[in-house]
């Protein structure tokens, strides 16, 4: 056993740093490393393709060969892609990449949501009842639109990112500052207050706001975006 563990020991440095292996075209050592760290990087830039494609292939590839380098904690990929945004974030090679948070949270979100089961709860349209986001969606304030491939001058806006149960993929949207709010407001209280509460934030007649906070909250629930607060409890 002791020796079993040696040998795995070993592995697990000759993956993790470049020294030079002795007759490297047969030797199976270099063999075997070269495809965990292939197969590594291009998990991670398959996870991360837009950062990617900014950064460029050279740059990315010597991050993550700094991140094998320093080694993972989780065996699971999803994990080990959340470290690697982690060690990202603290690169002094990218302390001046402003959008770096931003795009971080726009494509790992989409593997997050994709890695976990949910149940498939479609809420229906109660005036008297709380809302809340579910959790096979995020939605977040961004500075940058990467969404939409803008990187060089901020500018602020709402992603919604959502799980589409039948094609089993993440879409998602670009939400108005509104639409975020209500979002909020939805989870403090019932829709009908909302509605009374944001027509008197926007000046906005109840009647003609009640009409547009419908059409968005229905279409959510269609989503699976919005469950009510008691079936969030429940589920």
């Amino acid at each position: 056993m002791k020796t079993e563990i040696a040998v795995m020991e070993r592995l697990v440095q000759i993956i993790q740093n470049d020294e030079e292996i002795s007759n490297p075209l047969h030797n199976r050592l270099q063999v075997y490393r070269d495809m965990v760290q292939y197969r590594f990087v291009e998990t991670i830039e398959n996870i991360y393709p837009i950062l990617t494609s900014v950064l460029g292939d050279a740059l990315m590839h010597e991050l993550i060969r700094e991140f094998i380098a320093l080694g993972a904690k989780s065996p699971f990929i999803a994990k080990m892609a959340e470290e690697f945004g982690n060690f990202l974030r603290d690169h002094s090679k990218l302390k001046s990449t402003l959008f770096l948070e931003d795009l971080l949270w726009l494509e790992y979100g989409e593997l997050d949501l994709l890695s976990k089961d949910f149940k498939d709860i479609q809420a229906q349209l109660d005036w008297n009842e709380q809302y809340k986001l579910s959790s096979s969606s995020l939605v977040r304030n961004i500075s940058y639109r990467v969404h939409a491939g803008e990187f060089e001058s901020p500018c602020a806006s709402s992603v919604l990112l959502y799980y589409h149960f039948y094609e089993k993929r993440v879409y998602f949207e670009e939400i108005t500052p509104f639409a975020h709010q209500l979002i909020d407001l939805l989870e403090k209280m019932t829709l009908e207050r909302c509605v009374v509460v944001l027509a008197d934030m926007y000046d906005i007649k109840v009647e003609i706001l009640r009409e547009n906070v419908e059409k968005l909250v229905v279409k959510w629930c269609n989503q699976r975006v919005l469950i009510k607060s008691m079936e969030v409890k429940g589920a």
